[in-house]
């Protein structure tokens, strides 16, 4: 899986434009490591880029509704999806210390769906589930 090539792929096929800004954000997530807030994303765009927070928090909304960036709330920041930019449930580990975070699969995709009462006026069922802790390399 190619994060950039896919993310584009999948831009195109819903019918977005391919922008600089864009494809700037997809490269600062691509090789981020930690959530990175809109102003975090900015500092990491060329100059020659055009391009401001406004710009990216609307490109960051539509990464988030394509299942291509995830947002973190703990941590108030934005991440990669790395399991195919696949919609639906979404599991991070983050270190409480450095911020790494890593998404994860769990054995039963969606166990939260079987859990939740069926008289809920929910459609289309998705949750971020964020769980925090010390990774290996800050304990």
């Amino acid at each position: 899986m190619n994060f950039l090539e896919d993310s584009i792929r999948l831009l195109r096929a819903k019918g977005y434009k391919i922008t600089g800004p864009r494809v700037a954000v997809l490269e600062v997530l691509s090789k981020a490591e930690i959530p990175l807030s809109a102003y975090d994303i900015e500092e990491h765009i060329p100059k020659n880029i055009r391009s401001n927070v406004v710009t990216i928090y609307r490109v960051l909304d539509v990464f988030e509704e394509l299942g291509i960036a995830h947002r973190i709330h703990t941590k108030e920041g934005y991440v990669r999806c790395d399991f195919e930019l696949k919609r639906g449930c979404h599991y991070f580990a983050v270190c409480d210390k450095c911020g790494r975070t890593s998404e994860f699969l769990h054995k039963d995709p969606c166990f939260l769906k079987k859990i939740i009462p069926k008289n809920l006026p929910l459609k289309n069922l998705k949750h971020i589930t964020e769980v925090s802790g010390t990774c290996q390399q800050c304990s």
